[in-house]
């Protein structure tokens, strides 16, 4: 291009001997050619310049024009075996330099829109047409790429802004546009039905805007940017899946920081109990990420448990993982595996937690949700376990049926159990603590997989009551807050989440077949079922009589609830568990769980709605005696 640039110009610059010129020209190539392999200018293919490309043009092209200028300093002048008299004019370098990239830059330019053009002609007819959300960097950058990757399902048609002073500007030959008015409109305008959201930029619009693009029918598709490399492409490409109901919570997802855990689970032998569930398997994948030194997982189900081991082990962590299948509830089982492991921080995520179940079977969960958390914690106290932290359910606030009350009643022992130690003055007490959160989002028995198989399935959705309310929140959110208090308990609270606005689980169904890409009540029926034995219209996360105490998260809180003696309940809670292993009759078990828990009123349980009348006329009889 350079020695291109000079022949054109070579009736401007003075006369002189053709040998004069020739030789010009020879050394304008020679110094071009050299900067161009240094920089390697040819080594990227034309139609896929990208702006490393024309920094390596412009860097050749200065090079070329400071060695040329340098040239022309030493050699202006010079007589070459007394005939050969070399003249330059000083400017000249420059001029060819800015000519020589200028070419380059036209040059590779044309061909790139030749074959852009021709590509997304050939290619249009059978892509989808897509919005993409935001009009930022990372927006910009995935809309370039969907546009020059030929194996990209999409046609990126418009750049969807989040602020309107945007609106209206034009991005790599892509208009930025509003969808906050005139969602079908724009849809029919542009031809699309796809909207890209790159998983990062999912809270920059509200829940509403969402819903809307769900009711229009919208496909709303998350962005994990160049999360997977194709050998064959030699290139990074993005993830593009379809959204989940989990991704649509309808709030901004509560992150916690992960720095204040580390240190406290480096070198540590942890145990969680429940290793298999949906929450003790979530606990397990993030704490392999941190440098403990052993990690015991405890479950009765041995196949999950299994799986989950496999997993854990595939990660080459170097953290010694030992699967154990023991129930909590056996004393004689746990003992054996303090005595040999001696864990120093302890996940007691283990429990039953199907309400309808556990008003037919009061003695199972009275059992397993106090008895075993009972034994998981005297342990922690008898080996000098760190600190216990248990996993615990919005369902005892006020519980309204007997798992929420059995969960109560273990939240009363553990806490009970701390105060004990710090009576009797004990040296490093183990730390009980607990945490207390609503539904998960995809976990075993929530109703979103429920939904899902009924969807599959054709229908109908189920739903117990058109107006059920329920706090929601993802797995990876839960064992979020389960590690927090793991480092940062103290001992005796009970954390929660500000889990935003409760979720109406009839909205949700129809939310869901929206995503499914069919309509509720046309394609898919939703039937209401009554509500079950034991089940709430609507949960608490925080009692009444209760208080919450700030911490360094704004989203996490410190319930402070009734204090209980030990040396009071402790009689009471065995007894209760004698009676549940005897299991004489389920009235005898949920009669003394009402006694130590006295707001555990029963809701849609007729025999359970029977006891609280009798309790309430025996307790009026005993006032009136």
């Amino acid at each position: 291009m350079a020695f291109v640039s000079l022949w054109f110009f070579r009736e401007t610059i003075a006369a002189e001997p053709a040998k004069h010129f020739t030789l010009k020209l020879f050394i304008v190539a020679i110094i071009f050619a050299a900067t161009s392999m240094f920089f390697r200018t040819y080594h990227g293919v034309v139609r896929f310049s990208t702006m490393a490309d024309l920094k390596r043009l412009t860097y050749s092209a200065i090079s070329g024009s400071l060695i040329y200028f340098s040239f022309v300093i030493i050699f202006n002048n010079t007589d070459i075996d007394g005939e050969l008299h070399l003249t330059f004019n000083y400017w000249f370098p420059f001029v060819l330099g800015m000519m020589t990239l200028a070419g380059q830059f036209i040059f590779r330019f044309t061909v790139k829109s030749v074959f852009e053009n021709f590509e997304q002609a050939t290619n249009s007819s059978y892509k989808t047409r897509a919005f993409i959300l935001g009009s930022d960097y990372d927006s910009i950058l995935l809309g370039n790429h969907i546009l020059s990757d030929r194996s990209s399902p999409y046609l990126p048609v418009a750049f969807v802004a989040f602020r309107s002073n945007q609106v209206g500007k034009v991005v790599s030959g892509i208009p930025i546009i509003s969808l906050e008015k005139g969602l079908a409109k724009k849809m029919e305008e542009y031809k699309a039905k796809t909207l890209l959201v790159y998983k990062n930029q999912l809270d920059m619009m509200s829940k509403e805007f969402y819903d809307k693009c769900i009711v229009e029918g919208m496909d709303i598709m998350l962005v994990s940017m160049f999360t997977r490399f194709d050998e064959k492409e030699n290139k990074a490409i993005p993830q593009i899946n379809k959204i989940k109901i989990e991704d649509l919570l309808g709030r901004n997802t509560i992150r916690m920081d992960r720095s204040r855990i580390e240190h406290q689970f480096t070198g540590q032998t942890i145990m969680i109990t429940g290793a298999a569930g949906s929450i003790g398997s979530e606990i397990a994948r993030q704490v392999v990420q941190f440098d403990c030194k052993e990690l015991l997982l405890v479950d009765q189900a041995e196949t999950p448990l299994n799986d989950l081991w496999l997993e854990l082990i595939a990660k080459n962590t170097g953290i010694i993982i030992k699967p154990i299948i023991a129930n909590v509830s056996s004393q004689i089982k746990m003992r054996q595996i303090f005595e040999i492991a001696r864990p120093s921080l302890v996940f007691h995520a283990a429990a039953y937690k199907h309400v309808p179940m556990m008003e037919f079977h009061p003695s199972a969960a009275v059992v397993t949700n106090v008895g075993g958390t009972k034994i998981v914690a005297d342990l922690c106290l008898e080996y000098g376990a760190q600190r216990f932290v248990m996993v615990s359910t919005d369902k005892a606030v006020n519980p309204t049926n007997v798992m929420g009350a059995s969960k109560r009643a273990a939240e009363i022992y553990i806490q009970s159990l701390y105060l004990k130690q710090i009576e009797r003055g004990v040296p490093n007490p183990t730390e009980f603590v607990t945490t207390r959160f609503g539904n998960v989002l995809g976990s075993n028995g929530s109703v979103v997989p429920l939904f899902k198989r009924q969807i599959e399935a054709g229908g109908p959705v189920t739903v117990t009551h058109r107006d059920i309310t329920r706090y929601f929140m993802t797995i990876p959110e839960a064992c979020s807050l389960v590690l927090e208090a793991g480092c940062t308990g103290k001992g005796g609270e009970i954390y929660i989440f500000d889990m935003g606005e409760a979720v109406k689980i009839y909205d949700l169904a129809e939310k869901m077949i929206r995503l499914s890409g069919r309509i509720p009540h046309k394609d898919i029926r939703i039937v209401e079922t009554g509500l079950r034995p034991g089940e709430k219209l609507y949960e608490e996360l925080l009692a009444t009589s209760e208080n919450t105490l700030p911490t360094y998260h704004r989203k996490v809180m410190i319930a402070k609830v009734r204090q209980y003696d030990y040396d009071l309940i402790h009689p009471t809670i065995k007894e209760m568990l004698y009676t549940a292993n005897k299991y004489v009759y389920p009235d005898d078990v949920v009669r003394k769980l009402k006694k130590l828990i006295p707001e555990f009123k029963s809701t849609n349980s007729a025999k359970y709605e029977a006891l609280d009348r009798e309790m309430e006329l025996e307790e009026v009889e005993q006032i009136t005696a």
